[in-house]
């Protein structure tokens, strides 16, 4: 059985995107929800069968006694909450497998809980404050901040659930380094609670993906002394408090967790589904507010702007100086393709403060020299160099890097031709900014489908391409698609980086010859620190035919060779997996899938304790419209 969440079916596309921009995200997964048969159910069956912790979990959880047991702060903002989810929510943190807590709730509703001062007799760890004037949903989790005593604080809805594992999850992944953020993967639960779905499978933590919207969410388990630090909550965010939060959080450390387990069930209302979330534009235009203030912390020459999906952002980065900008191309044997790859720099692209090394390996094909002498003849800054030495494109590349004037290089394969007239300015932009790597456009083929927007590893193989045979207006997996994405790795076919952090790490490795070597590459900004990303709006065109450079090397036999090498040299991502590409779905087969039941996952999952184990870090539903942000006094 498998849980296919990848994409909305390629059918009704452009009918489920226009309904996107216009409804949101929310109102796509309210139309899926009540579906007998539909995803929902598959998902829902996987949780309670392979995800779930079972009682004989639970109880050994209860027993075992960690090294380091820090008080966890429960922070839930509670504003006239209907009795029965208020009572779940209770029980599901009193019910929680780790001990040492408590909950602080402070309630703005217009007058006291005596549910929660029922709790409150039974289990001393429970905080009840009472506010005679409401304050809002910043000023009231502020409050329960202020009586907070714990090492961590973390935020709970007041009609929303934890498992009972989930703190003893989170405290088990500070054994060994005391992080300062952690985040978990995570569900919904229906308004009954008998079904779980909708789950978030997120990414490590990708500062790009968060730039586009929130998708961190919950579980979020923050330092409290760090929480107190940046002010708590800012109520001049109000509607996208929770984002100015995180934002805030994350711009302090890099010290950030991501547990690929659903750790926190989020209550759907049905009652609240109907809600338009244009009523609710303010939420949305704080968002954009939070990021534009989060670009002026940065220091960044940038803009926030909303993009034309409901509660999606965009960061357009500038390219102040402008600076000078080297193209490296492979001359190859086609004028026709080589054509269609300079050309359009020309006449289309808007950012022309640049120049183009072509490097030719095939000096004696006349029909080449030919087209070679009328370019350079039309364009002053196209140059042809000629060494018919350089066996491969990592070659090529090399040798074009080195005779490049510009401060940026751009690499970019003969058959790849320009669709995005801002493509060059977009990539230069993110380029640009100093934790970044390596950026790379999205190339398609010339049936518009998606060819790569970044590589993932260790699924169908060693290496495969994200997205690969999906319709270009196919919003992906989390809105990946429309979004910029970090990736572990991304393909030089269509490739800008900076030319002192190139030759820093040594270029690309004469150990490859295929496509390993653009991976390799990456993998070593990534031993940097820095970011490899995926621009969206950079979109190009990977025509069908290959390009054909250098020496003809058997690249089957190269590539089996090369992949043993490969495995040696980058051991630990091959083990641990693509922290880009969470762990709960299958290797094999279509990506963003569950993987099949199989009858060794129904004894339990890995929730016992395991100090020391490694595992790398919203839906679109996620991305709330205005039911949820009516929440917690508002």
């Amino acid at each position: 059985m498998k849980f296919d969440i990848s994409s909305i079916n390629a059918a009704s596309i452009k009918k489920g995107f226009n309904y996107i921009r216009s409804n949101g995200i929310s109102g796509v997964w309210s139309r899926m929800r009540d579906k007998a048969n539909g995803p929902g159910n598959a998902y829902n069956n996987w949780y309670k069968r392979v995800h779930e912790a079972n009682k004989d979990e639970i109880s050994k959880q209860r027993e075992h006694r960690f090294g380091y047991s820090p008080v966890i702060s429960l922070i839930v903002p509670v504003y006239k909450t209907p009795e029965v989810y208020l009572r779940r929510m209770l029980e599901s943190v009193i019910a929680q497998s780790y001990e040492n807590w408590e909950l602080c709730i402070v309630d703005g509703s217009d007058r006291q809980s005596t549910i929660v001062k029922e709790y409150m007799e039974k289990d001393n760890r429970i905080n009840y404050l009472y506010v005679d004037r409401n304050l809002g949903i910043s000023g009231n989790s502020n409050k329960a901040l202020q009586m907070a005593t714990g090492d961590y604080v973390t935020f709970v809805d007041h009609d929303d659930l934890l498992p009972p594992e989930a703190l003893f999850t989170v405290v088990n992944e500070l054994q060994e380094v005391r992080y300062d953020i952690i985040y978990s993967d995570e569900d919904k639960i229906s308004a009954d609670g008998r079904r779980y779905l909708e789950p978030v499978f997120k990414p490590d933590f990708s500062i790009d993906i968060l730039r586009a919207y929130n998708y961190i969410k919950h579980l979020f388990v923050v330092k409290r002394k760090m929480a107190v630090g940046i002010g708590g909550f800012d109520s001049e965010f109000d509607g996208a408090q929770d984002y100015d939060f995180t934002l805030r959080c994350c711009e302090r450390t890099t010290s950030i967790r991501h547990i690929p387990k659903v750790l926190y069930h989020k209550r759907v209302n049905n009652s609240s589904v109907s809600l338009d979330v244009h009523n609710k534009e303010y939420a949305k235009e704080a968002g954009k507010r939070a990021l534009g203030a989060h670009i002026k912390r940065m220091g960044y020459y940038a803009t926030a702007v909303h993009t034309d999906m409901w509660g999606i952002y965009k960061v357009e980065y500038e390219t102040p100086g402008n600076p000078f900008l080297t193209i490296i191309i492979p001359g190859g044997n086609s004028p026709e393709l080589l054509e269609k790859c300079i050309f359009p720099l020309f006449e289309k692209a808007r950012y022309n403060n640049f120049e183009i090394l072509v490097i030719d390996t095939e000096s004696e094909n006349k029909e080449m020299t030919a087209f070679y002498h009328r370019i350079e003849s039309i364009r002053k800054n196209v140059k042809i160099i000629t060494n018919t030495k350089l066996d491969g494109l990592p070659a090529i590349r090399n040798f074009g890097a080195s005779l490049a004037n510009g401060d940026y290089l751009f690499f970019l394969d003969n058959n790849v031709e320009l669709i995005d007239v801002t493509a060059m300015g977009e990539m230069l932009g993110n380029c640009m900014r100093e934790e970044v790597g390596a950026v790379a456009g999205v190339l398609y083929d010339d049936n518009d489908m998606i060819y790569h927007k970044g590589y993932v590893i260790g699924v169908n193989g060693l290496v495969s391409n994200l997205y690969q045979g999906l319709v270009k207006d196919d919003i992906g997996y989390l809105m990946h698609n429309k979004i910029n994405t970090d990736c572990s790795a991304v393909s030089a076919s269509c490739m800008m980086v900076k030319k002192e952090l190139f030759f820093k790490v040594g270029g690309f490795s004469d150990k490859f010859k295929t496509s390993l070597s653009e991976i390799d590459f990456c993998f070593k900004l990534n031993e940097l620190n820095r970011w490899v990303v995926s621009i969206a709006d950079a979109g190009w065109h990977y025509h069908d035919t290959k390009p054909i450079i250098g020496n003809t090397i058997r690249i089957e036999e190269e590539l089996e060779r090369e992949e043993d090498l490969f495995r040696i040299m980058w051991p630990n991502i091959l083990r641990d997996g693509d922290p880009f590409y969470n762990i709960n779905f299958a290797r094999e087969g279509k990506q963003f899938t569950l993987p099949e039941i199989t009858p060794s996952d129904l004894s339990g999952n890995s929730t016992e304790a395991k100090t020391g184990e490694k595992v790398n870090e919203n839906s679109e539903d996620d991305i709330e419209s205005a039911e949820s942000r009516k929440k917690d006094g508002e």
